[in-house]
């Protein structure tokens, strides 16, 4: 009785009649056995307990100091011809056998020879009892794991030998059609062989295999499946003689749950986009007012000084005009890289193709620079092979990668930034050193509005966030390859561009 899955302990309810009613024992122990215990020696209480309760079975003699329920059992039985009654009879019950046997009671016992084992036989009923109802209720709960899922039976080898009429709803197949017929037509071509192999080997031995599967229906569509076979061994030599499938189909389920699992994912993205895009702004404001307030202040200071223009040291006049220049030069530079890197990502860039010289390219991008290596306080260091390296490409591109990567690394190197151009016959290579703290996440620095820094309002962030991704498109459009790593020798971060020669000469 414990082994069974649905059993629910003390869930039956006895009434206890006659003699029974005086055993202590008995009804001490019936209280702990039985979910509900009731006692009577009353003929017309019996009847309405009986009437008024579930009562699962009725325990006692035929009859009490002469009171017969004999009457009272057969309205019972009338109304209810399944009821479990165990009579035990006395001598003084003689006259009343034949009438009591036609009561057709679950037992008859002879009190005299019986009464030291009615515990006993009153456990045994329970038991009986208990047995009988949980059949019934595994037999409803399997009922409707049948009904619900998709089954069928088959062979030691797989061949289909039963299915059940919502294996016919789900997969379209008839009865005619799939049986005799392997299991594999079912198999969707998209599981690996590896899935069944194990499969195999589990059930082979006896143990019971599950899996989500993809399936085949008839019309070619699939539907996804949670599969579990079960092995069935032959009792006396132990043998599988077959396998039962029960499937459930999960399709909806699944697709329910990407559709969630889509939302969220799609909700992640435009909160961290718009995070991302207001934190560009307040950085791309910053790089915007640090220029613009130059050429507010030395605009108003010369503007000022009008009336007495020659007064001011031409030396300083010069300085301020090259300040103003360069700050709406930077200004610019910033403006045109959001408008070019637009382009780029909805693929509206024309490149223009010449064969320019990519040393002399290279020392005008660090001559533009000089002066904001100036403010930094760094140093940049030149290194060429010494060979005149000519490639066809479109030189002001080039130009805008090597700024954006020499640009990031003087606001985020210490001290030193070092430039070298090494070419050979299958490629030319660019590298750019810095001494600074390097960058952890190596992939995710390219991608839009990442820097590398740790939180947004860190004071480590010192650009717009989009210059290693306008790197990034620019190099895919112009066939660079493109890499960052740890620099070795400085201690900062290694970045390299590499144009592959032979692949330009075979285009």
């Amino acid at each position: 009785m414990e082994n069974h899955i649905f059993y629910e302990k003390n869930s039956i309810s006895a009434l206890i009649i006659g003699d029974m009613t005086q055993n202590e024992a008995l009804i001490s122990a019936a209280k702990v056995l039985c979910k509900s215990l009731h006692v009577s020696t009353s003929s017309e209480e019996i009847q309405q307990i009986v009437f008024e309760n579930r009562i699962d079975f009725i325990f006692g003699t035929l009859s009490f100091h002469n009171n017969s329920y004999l009457r009272v059992l057969q309205e019972i039985k009338q109304i209810n011809s399944k009821m479990e009654i165990i009579l035990f009879l006395k001598v003084a019950d003689v006259d009343q056998l034949y009438d009591a046997l036609a009561l057709k009671c679950s037992r008859y016992l002879y009190l005299k020879e019986e009464e030291e084992n009615i515990l006993k036989h009153f456990q045994d009923e329970l038991n009986v009892i208990s047995n009988k109802d949980i059949f019934l209720k595994d037999t409803q709960y399997f009922d409707a794991l049948i009904e619900s899922s998709i089954v069928s039976q088959s062979d030691i080898q797989g061949n289909v030998t039963y299915i059940n009429d919502n294996f016919t709803k789900v997969t379209g197949y008839t009865k005619e059609e799939i049986m005799g017929k392997n299991h594999r037509i079912l198999k969707h071509p998209s599981n690996s062989d590896e899935i069944f192999k194990d499969m195999w080997n589990t059930i082979k031995v006896g143990k019971i295999w599950r899996e989500r599967i993809l399936n085949l229906n008839k019309d070619g569509s699939d539907f996804w499946a949670d599969t579990t076979i079960i092995p069935f061994k032959d009792e006396k030599t132990g043998k599988i003689i077959q396998y039962i499938a029960i499937r459930r189909d999960i399709t909806q389920m699944l697709e329910e749950r990407r559709a969630i699992q889509a939302k969220e994912i799609k909700a992640n993205e435009q909160t961290k986009l718009s995070e991302a895009k207001d934190s560009f702004l307040i950085l791309f404001t910053h790089e915007l007012k640090t220029p613009l307030n130059a050429i507010i202040n030395f605009s108003q200071y010369l503007h000022k000084n009008m009336y007495r223009i020659e007064e001011v040291p031409k030396e300083k006049r010069l300085y301020l005009l090259e300040q103003i220049y360069k700050s709406a030069s930077s200004m610019l530079e910033n403006v045109t890289n959001i408008l070019d890197l637009s382009r780029l990502r909805n693929h509206k860039i024309n490149f223009n193709y010449t064969l320019f010289n990519i040393k002399e390219s290279l020392e005008e991008v660090i001559e533009r620079h000089e002066s904001l290596a100036l403010e930094h306080k760094k140093k940049i260091i030149f290194q060429g092979d010494g060979e005149e390296v000519y490639i066809s490409s479109d030189e002001f591109r080039f130009k805008q990668i090597i700024a954006n990567v020499l640009s990031n690394a003087i606001k985020y190197g210490s001290n030193e930034i070092e430039v070298f151009l090494l070419s050979d016959k299958e490629k030319i290579e660019i590298i750019v050193e810095d001494d600074g703290k390097g960058i952890k996440d190596k992939e995710s620095v390219f991608e839009l509005y990442e820097q590398s820094s740790h939180g947004l309002t860190s004071m480590e962030k010192k650009g717009t966030g989009i210059g290693l991704n306008f790197v990034k498109l620019l190099c895919e459009g112009l066939h660079f390859n493109y890499r960052i790593e740890d620099s070795t020798a400085l201690g900062g971060t290694k970045f390299i561009l590499t144009k592959i020669i032979k692949e330009q000469k075979n285009g």
